[in-house]
């Protein structure tokens, strides 16, 4: 497992009875209009590691949502609310200060069998800051907190490639392991990458550039991946710097001007290297009256923007899936928010399920629509950007931090 290649405690190398604990959780979601979370998956997905805790003197979590400034960042009173209604093992409390003296005389009060669930960090400003993990255990939230608590538990996969004062700063002080989340999330990670599953293939898609960039760029030097079919804006861009597609398709892609010059250099140097190993769209959807296919060397992209991938290109992309050992993906192959461009998407994730590969999908909007639609994958991720730094080779610090808290303090 996990603890035993990284050198990471996990939950099974605790005893919790009669501790104080505090985990970091993240119930970060898409919200409603009224401020509550629309999908539960990131909820829901801690029944286990709160059942494991049933034994616990105290349990109290922290958790963001949003980024401060943001419409998303809003208080976690309703996330309390769904994970009450979610967990059998514990009444759940929800108190709406942090680190004040309500906060305090809160966790005071918690009872064994109780759950407390703290406002969000993010209203804090030195949450949002990432700092050396030694730094963070010198903000006011965890010299607060830290001497409440017995144990530290890190179950926050998907901002643990953050060194964020909620995430490292605890464990410099406190005893701590990872939770059941991360310690399942960190397997999967090295079981779709572990040596002799080939051929390897990732899809990967959406509009943000310079993240799938950087992880294409990455596995393709190191040699850790076969096959790479892009969709969405990734794909429009690469098929820009091979002179197919009109410059009008790179309107979808979130960096501009010379973010974009940039990167778009970065591709062709990629893409001259390995383009035996880059697969991207022969055939794309548009609207136009409705949805329509066409070659990606087709004027009309010059009017109307690429909205998916088409028939021929998902025929040859399920062709890849079929034969791989081992398939990752992350980010959509369109604009899935239309039902009317969510067809490659969709096939796609189809592809996965039906392939005798390993199969994991990397969070964010393509492991939502895989979890609504009951996609039988071997693993759906609650991280995004965590995914494609593990891709990259990148450590994540909310990791390495516990690999040196497991060397400084005994297990709790």
């Amino acid at each position: 497992m996990a603890n035993d290649e990284d050198g990471f405690r996990t939950m099974r190398d605790f005893s919790f009875k009669g501790k104080r604990v505090l985990v970091r959780c993240d119930f970060n979601s898409p919200l409603g209009p009224n401020g509550e979370p629309l999908e539960f998956m990131r909820i829901r997905v801690y029944r286990p590691t709160f059942a494991a805790l049933k034994d616990a003197a105290k349990v109290v979590v922290i958790s963001h949502q949003g980024r401060k400034g943001q419409p998303d960042c809003v208080s976690l009173a309703k996330h309390a609310e769904i994970l009450g209604q979610t967990i059998d093992t514990h009444k759940v409390i929800f108190c709406d200060d942090l680190i004040g003296p309500k906060a305090l005389a809160a966790i005071d009060a918690v009872k064994p069998g109780e759950i407390l669930v703290l406002e969000n960090t993010r209203f804090l400003d030195e949450d949002a800051k990432n700092a050396p993990a030694e730094e963070n255990a010198k903000t006011t939230l965890v010299k607060t907190l830290a001497p409440k608590f017995d144990v530290f538990i890190n179950d926050a996969f998907s901002v643990s490639h953050r060194s964020q004062p909620s995430v490292t700063g605890f464990p410099v002080l406190v005893p701590s392991c990872a939770g059941m989340v991360v310690e399942k999330e960190m397997d999967a990670m090295y079981r779709a990458v572990e040596k002799g599953r080939r051929p390897s293939v990732y899809v990967v898609g959406g509009n943000k550039l310079s993240e799938v960039v950087k992880v294409i760029e990455t596995t393709l030097y190191a040699n850790t991946v076969d096959k790479i079919l892009l969709g969405g804006a990734v794909a429009y861009a690469f098929l820009n710097a091979r002179g197919l597609a009109p410059p009008e398709t790179l309107s979808v892609i979130t960096e501009k001007g010379e973010d974009l010059e940039k990167l778009l250099k970065r591709i062709k140097t990629i893409d001259s290297l390995f383009r035996e190993r880059i697969e991207t769209p022969v055939d794309i959807a548009i609207s136009r009256g409705g949805r329509e296919e066409v070659l990606v060397t087709d004027a009309k992209l010059k009017k109307y923007p690429p909205n998916d991938i088409g028939e021929k290109t998902i025929s040859i992309y399920t062709e890849e899936i079929m034969r791989a050992r081992s398939v990752l993906s992350k980010g959509p192959m369109g604009m899935y928010e239309n039902p009317t461009f969510l067809q490659g998407t969709v096939k796609i994730l189809m592809a996965m399920e039906h392939s005798k590969a390993y199969s994991l999908i990397g969070g964010g909007h393509m492991g939502n629509i895989a979890f609504d639609l009951g996609i039988a994958v071997d693993h759906i991720s609650t991280a995004g950007g965590a995914v494609l730094a593990f891709m990259s080779g990148e450590k994540l610090p909310g990791i390495e931090v516990l690999r040196e808290n497991a060397k400084k303090f005994p297990a709790a």
